[in-house]
């Protein structure tokens, strides 16, 4: 196939995606926010006339960056959409509910629960702890960790790609300059091991420090490594402790003294090593 015809596929595929997102925006957020519901069409047809109008042989990367967003965009408008049609807006705040939808996906349940966790990381400010006892409910500790990582992981991956194409812009609407600018002067500065640091324990925001990573030199494989080295280690602690796999009698006495002492540890040279790194201030140049 001549390049010129995939071109043309190109930009016609985008168009038609863009259309749709459009026709489901108006069938599903028009009565519900209007505000988003304008946003996204706007955006749409930004996306779709200019990477039709814009020439992918003299400005790929403008072009790539266009395509990219346009496809993001269509991913975070059909998760709301999924997000206020199937009631999950109402089931947040109750545990019980959330739950039972999920048993009743069935076969899918898995694949919601993996989509709910990813949901979670990139859009929804609410505990990670949530989602994770969520699964030990459902599934048990064991299958809870394993949704959870991969859930984690992707979204994770997301939010660095939504930092790494939006830029500062972004993680300024969704976190405030402040806490960007402090954040990605901590990653740039010492990013490769405070990062590691930071998403190893609870004391840090890791879900925003995902996003903001991408606005640094931060590269894909360094990122995707670290995520999966150290996200597993605070959901593998949260799902085998919520799960009262260690029992409160017996062996688990030594056991639950252990751990508490070690938390009580790191709670403390975590939380000293917090407020050092994000009360120094930049080095003048």
């Amino acid at each position: 196939m001549k390049a010129q015809t995939k071109t043309a596929l190109a930009k016609a595929g985008v168009g038609i995606m863009c259309a749709v997102m459009t026709a489901l925006c108006g069938l599903f957020m028009y009565d519900r926010s209007k505000i988003m519901y304008y946003t996204a069409v706007v955006l749409f047809a930004i996306a779709a006339v200019a990477y039709c109008a814009l020439d992918g042989e003299k400005y790929p990367h403008a072009s790539r960056t266009v395509l990219v967003g346009a496809i993001l965009t269509a991913i975070v408008v059909g998760c709301y959409i999924i997000y206020v049609t199937t009631g999950l807006s109402d089931r947040f705040n109750d545990f019980d509910a959330l739950k039972q939808f999920i048993l009743d996906s069935g076969f899918w349940g898995a694949l919601v629960f993996i989509g709910l966790t990813v949901f979670q990381v990139v859009v929804l400010p609410i505990p990670e702890a949530v989602t994770i006892l969520l699964g030990v409910a459902i599934y048990g500790a064991t299958w809870s960790f394993v949704l959870s990582v991969i859930g984690t992981v992707i979204g994770s991956l997301i939010s660095f790609m939504l930092g790494k194409v939006f830029g500062r812009k972004l993680c300024n609407w969704m976190f405030g300059a402040d806490n960007t600018e402090k954040y990605a002067r901590i990653l740039s500065e010492k990013g490769k091991f405070l990062f590691i640091i930071m998403l190893l324990f609870p004391a840090f925001p890791d879900d925003m420090l995902c996003m903001i990573a991408g606005i640094t030199s931060m590269s894909y494989a360094y990122f995707t490594v670290i995520c999966l080295v150290t996200r597993p280690v605070m959901i593998g602690l949260t799902a085998y402790l919520g799960s009262g796999a260690i029992p409160f009698s017996g062996w688990g006495i030594p056991v639950w003294i252990a751990l508490v002492c070690l938390m009580f540890a790191a709670f403390v040279v975590i939380s000293g090593l917090r407020k050092s790194i994000e009360s120094r201030k930049p080095k003048r140049r």
